[in-house]
């Protein structure tokens, strides 16, 4: 079902890139041809870009796909497997710690752009609210500290079933 969630607002995050792309391409357009731009592309780019990571970072971590070293561990996983899945599940905990930290640290700006109303552009021409952008962070911050405990429970039982085989 969490999977599910992920490649869900995974998907989203694509068709959100399709969309920026139309909207681009519309901003030439009609900067070329009719000699107007599309107001806000600036704006909602800047944001979307935001939105677009935090929607596709836990997909992006749960198929294995996140940037990373792996030279050491993919080493210790062949040679020394429960030593490369305990380091492993290190890491993972500590994605999650991380991603806890930036969920926490959201939390206040979130509450203030809703309070104050915040936006951006400029007032008469074009605005947008921050507030979604900023609730997408939440959200995706959420998704990806819980992916990262998944995966450091499947690393965690790894390595705690290696030592009961060891121990038979």
């Amino acid at each position: 079902m969490f999977s599910r969630l992920l490649g869900a607002m995974n998907a989203l995050g694509t068709l959100w890139i399709f969309a920026l792309m139309l909207l681009v391409n519309s901003d030439i357009v009609g900067r070329e041809i009719f000699g107007a731009p599309v107001r806000g592309t600036t704006e909602l780019l800047a944001l979307s870009i935001v939105g677009i990571v935090f929607l596709q970072l836990g997909h992006t971590l749960m198929i294995g796909r996140m940037t990373r070293s792996d030279m050491v561990i993919e080493g210790l996983l062949l040679r020394r497997p429960r030593i490369g899945r305990l380091l492993q599940g290190i890491f993972h905990l500590l994605g999650a710690v991380f991603l806890a930290l930036v969920f926490y640290g959201s939390i206040a700006p979130f509450q203030e752009a809703v309070e104050i109303g915040e936006y951006v552009g400029a007032a008469g021409d074009f605005t947008a609210p921050t507030w979604p952008i900023k609730l997408l962070i939440l959200i995706g911050s959420a998704a990806t500290c819980l992916q990262y405990l998944v995966l450091a429970g499947i690393d965690l039982r790894h390595v705690l079933s290696s030592e009961t085989e060891t121990a038979q």
